[in-house]
C-alpha cells in the first residue's frame, strides 16, 4: 500500500501534480491542482515550485495514512512517527475560512515551543499542551485574547487529528483556555485616549481614518478591507461580517460620517489599506508618538467600541447586535471589563487622612 506524488507535463509548459495511490487491489489517481514551473526563470518561481513540492508532500503524506486507517479500521502504529508539525501544515494548506491566518501564526509559535522542525504524537501529551498554554500566555510578544485565540486553533487541530485517526483522543481536552477579562481591559482605548489619538498625526493616514472609523463602529480590520461604498446607505451601514457570516446594522454617528469622507463607486472600496505588517507598524508609531503606552490593533479598536457603548448606558442586546455576535454570552465579557474599570477608576482616587472626631 503506498501513495506516490507523480507528475506531468502539460501543454501550457507548465508541470501539474498527482497522487498515485495503491491499496493492494486498485490504483486511484487525485490531481492536486498544484502546478510546477517547468523552468523556472528567477528566485521567485523556484521558491514558488519549493513550496508546492513541501505542500503536495503533506498532501501525500496525509492520503497514505487516511489509506492505511481505512484499511485496517485501526490507528496505524505509523502515526508515533507522524511528524506533527507537517500535518498541522497540512491542515493550513487546505483550510478554507478566513481564519486561516490564526492557525499560521498558532503553528508559529508552536515551532518556537518546541524547538524543532518535527514534533511526533507520542510527544503530544496533556502536560505538553498546558506548558504550551502557558508559554503564550507568558510570551512577550503576544497580548489581549491572541494567546487564547492561538490556542483554540492548536485545540481544533488536535481535534482533526483525531478524526483522522492520526490521535486516539485530544490531548488538549482538559486543558482549561478561557479568556482574561484582565488582558481585554489593557486593550480598550478610553474616549479621552482616542481623542489623543485623532489629534496625533499618523504615518499612514488611511490607516488613522480606517482605525478611528472601526472605534465607531466596530468593525474588524477583515471587514474593513472588504467595505464598499454599496454597503453604506443614508448614514447607515449593512455588512455580512467575514468572520460569523452574521449580517450587521450599524447606524454611522457623525465622527464615523466624517471619517468617511466623500462616497466612492458603489463597488470602490471605502479604504485602501497596505499589507497586515504595514497596517500594524503604522498603527504602531502612532501609538508611540501620541504617548499612549498601549500596544494598538484593529481587536482593540472593536473592544473599544463595545465597552465604550456600555460605559454610556447602552443596553446589552443593542451592543451586541451592533457586533454581530450570535449570542449575548459573547458581549457579556465587556460587561465584566466596564465593572472593572469602574472599580480601577474608583481605586485611583486618594485615600483620605480622617479624623473621626
Amino acid at each position: 500500500m503506498a501513495v506516490k506524488l507523480r507528475k506531468r507535463a502539460l501543454a501550457s509548459g507548465k508541470i501539474s501534480l498527482y497522487l498515485d495511490a495503491y491499496n493492494g487491489e486498485e490504483r486511484t489517481y487525485e490531481f492536486l491542482r498544484l502546478y510546477l514551473y517547468k523552468r523556472p526563470k528567477d528566485e521567485l518561481e523556484k521558491q514558488h515550485n519549493k513550496d508546492v513540492l513541501q505542500t503536495a508532500e503533506h498532501l501525500r503524506a496525509k492520503r497514505e495514512l487516511q489509506l492505511s486507517v481505512q484499511r485496517n479500521g485501526l490507528t496505524p502504529v505509523l502515526k508515533t512517527k507522524i511528524n506533527f508539525l507537517a500535518y498541522f501544515q497540512t491542515f493550513i494548506d487546505t483550510y478554507p475560512k478566513k481564519d486561516g491566518r490564526m492557525f499560521k501564526g498558532a503553528l508559529r509559535y508552536l515551532k518556537e515551543f518546541a524547538q524543532a522542525d518535527y514534533l511526533s504524537t507520542r510527544a503530544l501529551t496533556e502536560s505538553f499542551c498546558f506548558n504550551f498554554k502557558t508559554f503564550l500566555d507568558g510570551h512577550a510578544n503576544l497580548n489581549g485574547e491572541t494567546p487564547h485565540d492561538y490556542f483554540a486553533r492548536f485545540k481544533k487541530v488536535l481535534r482533526q487529528a483525531v478524526r483522522d485517526k492520526l490521535l486516539e483522543t485530544s490531548p488538549a481536552l482538559d486543558v482549561t483556555n478561557k479568556r482574561s477579562d484582565k488582558s481585554l481591559q489593557k486593550d480598550v482605548l478610553t474616549t479621552d485616549e482616542l481623542q489623543l489619538l485623532a489629534r496625533t498625526s499618523c504615518p499612514n493616514p488611511e490607516v488613522k481614518r480606517a482605525f478611528l472609523f472601526a472605534c465607531n463602529t466596530g468593525l474588524r480590520l477583515c471587514d474593513v478591507n472588504t467595505l464598499r461604498w454599496t454597503n453604506i446607505q443614508r448614514g447607515m451601514l449593512r455588512l455580512q461580517q467575514q468572520k460569523t457570516r452574521q449580517i450587521v446594522w450599524v447606524n454611522l454617528n457623525a465622527t464615523a460620517q466624517k471619517l468617511l469622507g466623500p462616497a466612492g463607486r458603489s463597488e470602490d472600496p471605502v479604504f485602501a489599506l497596505p499589507s497586515h505588517t504595514s497596517v500594524l507598524s503604522a498603527l504602531r508609531l502612532w501609538s508611540e508618538q501620541a504617548g499612549l503606552g498601549k500596544k494598538v490593533t484593529f481587536h482593540v479598536a472593536r473592544h473599544s467600541f463595545a465597552t465604550n457603548l456600555l460605559i454610556h448606558q447602552t443596553d446589552l442586546k443593542t451592543v451586541s447586535s451592533l457586533l454581530g455576535h450570535t449570542s449575548l454570552a459573547h458581549t457579556q465579557k465587556y460587561v465584566r471589563v466596564v465593572e472593572a474599570l469602574k472599580q480601577t477608576a474608583v481605586n485611583r482616587l486618594p485615600e483620605l487622612d480622617v479624623m473621626l472626631h
